[in-house]
């Protein structure tokens, strides 16, 4: 009976830690969570949206946004909400004004309360 116990805690602990570790359960074919990008356009999309980022942070009317950026091969998606449209297009503008991009997606909401 002991041995029974003991048996189904090591199987208990070995699903929570494949849970625990992101895994899915698959050993191959999985693509959840994979990046295809290299190390050396991951690189130059983080370095996109530390330019951004930094900019916004700059920017006495986009600072306090706290507006989020994700770039992936070029592409920088804005989110978040900003206080008015001009504040929006501002945002816009510098993000497409930083080398390397290629394209803005703009998923900024309006809060017009």
């Amino acid at each position: 009976m002991k041995l029974l116990a003991i048996l189904a805690m090591m199987l208990t602990i070995g699903g929570c830690t494949s849970m625990l570790l992101g895994s899915s359960g698959k050993s191959a074919g999985s693509s959840i969570g994979q990046d295809s990008r290299g190390g050396a356009q991951i690189s130059a999309d983080e370095r996109i949206s530390t330019a951004i980022r930094s900019r916004f942070a700059a920017d006495d009317a986009l600072g306090p946004l706290r507006l989020r950026v994700e770039t992936h091969n070029g592409i920088v998606t804005l989110h978040g909400i900003a206080g008015s449209f001009t504040q929006r297009d501002r945002a816009v503008r510098m993000a497409i004004d930083i080398s390397g991009v290629v394209r803005v997606d703009n998923q900024i909401s309006i809060n017009t309360t």
